[in-house]
């Protein structure tokens, strides 16, 4: 089968689609041309899309037993939602030569695919730097945004058949904790803070910045949505 060049994707509950749709609206009021595939995981995420006129996928993981399932960050069963995520970002690697893969708490501010692939090189993936000011000399990629080429070893790290959902699910950071642990596999390169900002740098340093991207993070719940309010990147009506 014939590879598309690239795809952009992300995921989404009904607890998050709220920031799912300030994403897409993101890069259509900033004239992006861009398109970002969404997957739903529940009913209620694909309703609320369908009522807002916007293409979803619905995705069935087998890690999660029921639509009707809450996530939240610090729950027990956030990282088993995680796990649908390595789910959606290998079927999509097996059918294309790039996958992007963004959180829905990310903003999209200018066109980010034509320096992704300028900088792409011989790299595997290409990760946001999510380092935290608390220790700053420590590397930590993040799982949030990562433009992932489809070869062997991202192939082979990605399957869920390869995983361990229960290993997975205890890290503090889950997914995230799991790619730091096993980054010497890959061949990786790091996003500029200054132009991939996650929360941490963002808030401290966003009067000097001009962001291709802002990722909030570092912020949950209600925050999350009053943090994204206050520096203006909130796209809704809403």
């Amino acid at each position: 089968m014939e590879k598309n060049n690239y795809v952009a994707i992300t995921y989404t509950t009904n607890g998050y689609v709220d920031f799912t749709h300030n994403l897409l609206s993101s890069i259509e009021k900033n004239n992006i041309d861009m398109k970002i595939q969404v997957f739903s995981l529940d009913k209620k995420a694909s309703d609320y899309f369908k009522r807002n006129g916007i293409e979803t996928i619905d995705f069935k993981s087998k890690y999660i037993e029921s639509q009707d399932d809450m996530f939240f960050q610090n729950s027990d069963n956030f990282g088993y939602l995680m796990m649908a995520k390595f789910e959606i970002i290998y079927k999509e690697l097996l059918e294309n030569d790039y996958v992007l893969y963004i959180d829905g708490d990310v903003v999209i501010k200018k066109d980010i695919m034509r320096y992704l692939f300028a900088v792409r090189r011989n790299y595997d993936i290409i990760f946001q730097d999510d380092k935290r000011p608390s220790k700053p000399n420590q590397i930590n990629l993040c799982a949030g945004f990562m433009f992932i080429k489809s070869n062997k070893k991202t192939l082979k790290f990605f399957n869920p058949e390869n995983l361990n959902p229960k290993k997975i699910a205890s890290y503090k950071t889950h997914d995230q904790t799991h790619i730091n642990k096993n980054k010497n596999k890959f061949n990786y390169g790091v996003l500029s803070l200054d132009m991939f900002p996650n929360g941490a740098h963002y808030y401290e340093n966003y009067k000097s910045l001009n962001p291709s991207i802002v990722h909030f993070n570092y912020v949950i719940g209600k925050e999350k949505i009053n943090t994204i309010k206050k520096y203006n990147e909130w796209y809704l009506d809403n």
